[in-house]
């Protein structure tokens, strides 16, 4: 069968496991990688259960992972904030996704009991996918509390004594550690080389974003991946090139470690940004490798899906519309002004805003089509209540940046509501798309 896009075969593998078929997955190039009759090597396709942690400490690039697993039909979805993961959220889950923010942010927020249950989810089964800093927080580190996720015996070899000179984007270089200083060489696409170990069996090149992400060395080479092979045009060098080049080529820019019955990925380019296709689709190939193997014994509690009635599906999208309208309208006036914000480690720009306002605004129309909108007891006066405060704060910024007061308070604020109204909005999206489905 031909596909349009690189995206459609793995759709089309979802949608076949949902219904419940048995499809197996062999790894390999060609047409029988994906078969309803098992091979030498394949493995058991199953349907998964899949978290996204959106808690403290995360930037907007959770939202790629939401992307990819949309567009290639992963929608049996889960979005978790630390309190989740800390009591339970985890169990019944086959993965575990944690994508960019502020490394030393997000452990903090976990802290010692979401390290116990992540540690647990692993080796009992599970299957973790650490993108940037979800992958700085799972390696070997003495420092607190990232030494509370020692999982990989993975080092970092963007890691000085002497903090190196930054030509450019001085507030993107580099961050404190410890006695030394974790320093990004460049940013924006880099040529990755797979060498063809399993599941990403077809070696060659490919291009994945860089923002921060580590290089590594594994404990063990037959745990690497791939490994950064070259800059591209659209590099951005934050330091002489011949530095860049040492940090980062012939380094490992993907990992895989066992840890128990389970394992970890760790990327060091976002494999999942949604304009890089191909290292979409290696994500998708270690979902499908890795999450079958899952010995969690407990399953969540079901969401209990409630219809809403024609009526009051169309007053609920009706309602959201106009309010992400007034949020995204003066969102984008805030991008005309010179201002960032330092939250925690991180520095976030306006234009971040409307990364998490546009997920939920290309997504109105195709939940509006579904027609019913499937939803549990409080979620909607919640969205609408998280979707009315969201332009309010943004007004209130704009107001306070007119007036040339300080707008950090502000800023924190607004990142953390609009990681609760995003998530909100989504888990509603995709109980009505598998309901509907």
């Amino acid at each position: 069968m031909a596909f349009a896009s690189v995206y459609d075969q793995y759709a089309a593998a979802n949608d076949r496991l949902a219904r419940g078929e048995r499809l197996f997955f062999s790894g390999q190039e060609g047409p029988g990688r994906i078969t309803d009759r098992r091979t030498p090597g394949s493995r058991r396709l199953r349907y998964p259960k899949i978290g996204i942690f959106a808690g403290e400490g995360t930037s907007h690039s959770w939202l790629w992972f939401v992307d990819l697993f949309d567009r290639m039909g992963f929608h049996d979805l889960s979005f978790l904030e630390e309190s989740a993961v800390q009591e339970g959220g985890l169990e019944g889950l086959d993965v575990l996704a944690v994508s960019g923010g502020d490394t030393f942010s997000i452990a903090a927020a976990l802290g010692a009991a979401g390290a116990r249950k992540i540690q647990a989810f692993i080796e009992n089964g599970g299957l973790y996918i650490g993108s940037c800093a979800g992958a700085y927080l799972v390696m070997n580190s003495s420092k607190p509390p990232l030494n509370l996720f020692n999982f990989a015996a993975v080092k970092i070899t963007n890691l000085s004594k002497l903090l190196p000179e930054c030509h450019q984007m001085t507030y993107k270089f580099s961050m404190a550690y410890g006695c030394c200083y974790v320093f990004h060489p460049v940013r924006e696409a880099v040529g990755v080389r797979i060498n063809g170990s399993l599941p990403f069996a077809a070696a060659g090149s490919l291009t994945a974003p860089l923002y921060g992400g580590p290089s590594m060395l594994a404990a063990d080479s037959d745990q690497v991946l791939g490994y950064y092979e070259n800059f591209t045009n659209k590099t951005t060098f934050l330091v002489d090139e011949a530095l860049a080049c040492e940090t980062l080529i012939g380094k490992a820019a993907a990992v895989r470690v066992p840890l128990g019955s389970g394992c970890l990925y760790l990327f060091g380019p976002h494999f999942e940004h949604p304009h890089y296709p191909q290292a979409n689709r290696l994500v998708a190939d270690a979902v499908f490798w890795d999450s079958g193997s899952s010995l969690q014994g407990a399953q969540p509690p079901q969401v209990k899906a409630e219809k809403l009635s024609e009526s009051g599906s169309r007053e609920l999208i009706r309602d959201l519309k106009r309010e992400l309208s007034n949020s995204r309208i003066v969102a984008a006036g805030l991008e005309m002004l010179p201002i960032r914000w330092l939250i925690g480690a991180k520095y976030y720009e306006p234009e971040k805003i409307r990364v998490f306002l546009e997920s939920m605004w290309r997504r109105i129309k195709p939940l509006e089509a579904r027609g019913r909108i499937c939803t549990n007891a409080g979620s909607p006066a919640e969205l609408l209540a998280y979707a009315t405060q969201t332009t309010e704060l943004l007004r209130l910024m704009k107001n306070e940046l007119d007036e040339k007061r300080d707008t950090l308070c502000i800023a924190r604020k607004l990142f953390t509501l609009l990681r609760s109204y995003t998530a909100a909005f989504l888990r509603l999206y995709f109980l009505t798309v598998s309901e509907t489905n």
